[in-house]
Parts: structure tokens; C-alpha cells; sequence
């Protein structure tokens, strides 16, 4: 369970509130939040990766601007080679570069994943990324068909029932409840 607990027990969105503005956001239809993963991923992995690399011999506070200034390196050729595949991209807008700025490239890479070795830390940020990935997804899904009856566009058959959750405050709503119960069972 220790490799794994990105994905439940420490999941970045459900537990440790990390990104949660920006997964309330983008997290209201399926699309955007697809879209928000897999460029979180791709990002995420390859800044991280890259990061790790930097001298420990590094004070501090230059390895974490440095983290940043890796992310936002990659941020523009990750952009590119996904635009075409991904239509909901621009709909994202600001959100996407903050990416670079995030609490999991910039706080976890020095409080979690450079601490361990290297096999190691990229398990644990490999399901640290899938965790993410699917509190983000599920969300998605979950808001789109209550709040519209729709998934991606295609009628599903269930009446909205519940418009709010469209909304940053349905989506934080249901950050929260998805919150508690991670924590009740984890």
C-alpha cells in the first residue's frame, strides 16, 4: 500500500487540498477536467524528473524557483504537442500554466519525492500523478451528469438534478464530501 497511497491516502486533491482551485475549475465537465490531466501529467512528470537532477548543494530557496522555472520551461512544448489532440484546451486558459506554480511541483518535489531514491520517488510521483488524475476525472464526470444530464456532449438519461454542482461552490462542495470520505476510509 506505501507505493500506492498517491492515489488514495495521499491523494493531492482529496487529502492534502493541493490544486483544488484550479481542479474545482477545470473539473465541472469531463472534457476540461480530461484536459487538465493529461497536461498535469505530462508536465508534472517531465518537470519533476528533470528537477530531480538539480545539487541538492542548491540553497533551498533557489531549488524551488529553479522547479518552477523547469515546469514552465516544458509547459510550452507539452502545450504544443498536445493542442491539437485535446479540443478542450483552450477553454482553460489561465489555469494550465499554473501548472508550473503548483503546490506538487514546487512543495512535494522537496517535502515527499527528492528525499527518497530515485526508483522510488518516481513510483511514488507516477501514482501521486494517477491520483490526481482521477480525483480530477471522477469530479468531471460527476459534475457534468448531475448538474446537466450530459457526459462529453452525449445525453446519458439522468435529469440534472443538481444544477449548483456546475459552479466553483457545487465543485468545492464536492471536493469536500469526496474529502471527508477519503478520509473516513483511508
Amino acid at each position: 500500500m506505501k507505493r500506492t497511497e498517491g492515489l488514495f491516502s495521499h491523494n493531492p486533491v482529496f487529502v492534502a487540498g493541493m490544486s483544488v482551485t484550479p481542479a474545482v475549475a477545470v473539473s465541472a465537465t469531463f472534457d476540461g477536467a480530461y484536459t487538465y490531466a493529461v497536461i498535469f501529467s505530462a508536465l508534472t512528470f517531465i518537470s519533476l524528473m528533470t528537477a530531480s537532477f538539480l545539487p541538492r548543494s542548491i540553497p533551498y530557496a533557489l531549488r524551488v524557483i529553479l522547479y518552477s522555472f523547469i515546469a514552465a520551461i516544458f509547459y510550452i512544448p507539452v502545450y504544443i504537442s498536445l493542442s491539437d489532440r485535446l479540443p478542450a484546451l483552450a477553454g482553460l486558459g489561465v489555469l494550465l500554466p499554473m501548472i508550473a506554480t503548483d503546490e506538487f511541483v514546487v512543495s512535494a518535489s522537496e517535502t515527499r519525492f527528492f528525499r527518497k531514491k530515485r526508483s522510488e520517488m518516481i513510483t511514488d510521483v507516477i501514482f501521486h500523478i494517477l491520483g490526481f488524475d482521477i480525483a480530477v476525472i471522477l469530479l468531471g464526470i460527476i459534475r457534468e451528469v448531475l448538474s446537466s444530464g450530459e457526459l462529453a456532449g452525449n445525453i446519458v438519461g439522468v435529469s440534472p438534478i443538481l444544477p449548483l454542482l456546475s459552479s466553483p461552490c457545487g465543485g468545492f462542495i464536492l471536493i469536500g464530501l469526496f474529502a471527508a470520505l477519503v478520509r473516513k476510509l483511508c
